[in-house]
């Protein structure tokens, strides 16, 4: 499955790029993560909990950059597991930044990702329904964070 989705962002391309670079700040934007565990300069371990449909998930995740190219690209793959067996690979997750003007960026991603287990039986609408849900926190707590390393 594929989700993918773009906002924009009242902020210059030099400080979105220095919150996405660091990946305590950018995956706490990340609706559901509860911790980040830096390894090494490009892997880092999350865990993520979320409620699809009547489950409620907890995911131990490894994310590896592949492709880092400041200001504008950052490029991740990632697997992980949940208790029940559920498993998540995510073959592609690509980052872009946009400058839009001095003080305004576009910040796309196009994720690609499988679940395999319970989760990846309940269909394609309900995951791209809780999809939409998590870009549009996701738009919200990023804002945020961005606004607080502005003041």
């Amino acid at each position: 499955m594929k989700i993918s989705d773009s906002l924009e962002v009242e902020f210059p391309i030099q400080q979105v790029w220095e919150l996405l670079e660091d990946p305590r700040r950018s995956m706490g934007a990340m609706p559901g993560v509860q911790s980040v565990d830096v390894l090494d300069d490009t892997t880092f371990d999350l865990t993520v909990a979320q409620r699809m449909g009547p489950f409620r998930v907890q995911f131990q995740v490894t994310m590896s950059l592949e492709e880092v190219t400041p200001p504008t690209r950052l490029v991740a793959t990632g697997q992980g597991k949940e208790s029940s067996g559920t498993l998540l690979r995510i073959p592609s997750a690509v980052l872009k930044l946009e400058a839009l003007g001095d003080d305004r960026t576009r910040l796309s991603y196009e994720i690609e990702f499988s679940l395999m287990g319970k989760l990846g039986t309940l269909g394609y609408p309900m995951l791209k329904h809780k999809a939409g849900e998590m870009s549009k926190k996701f738009a919200d707590n990023l804002w945020e964070e961005l606004s607080r390393t502005a003041s």
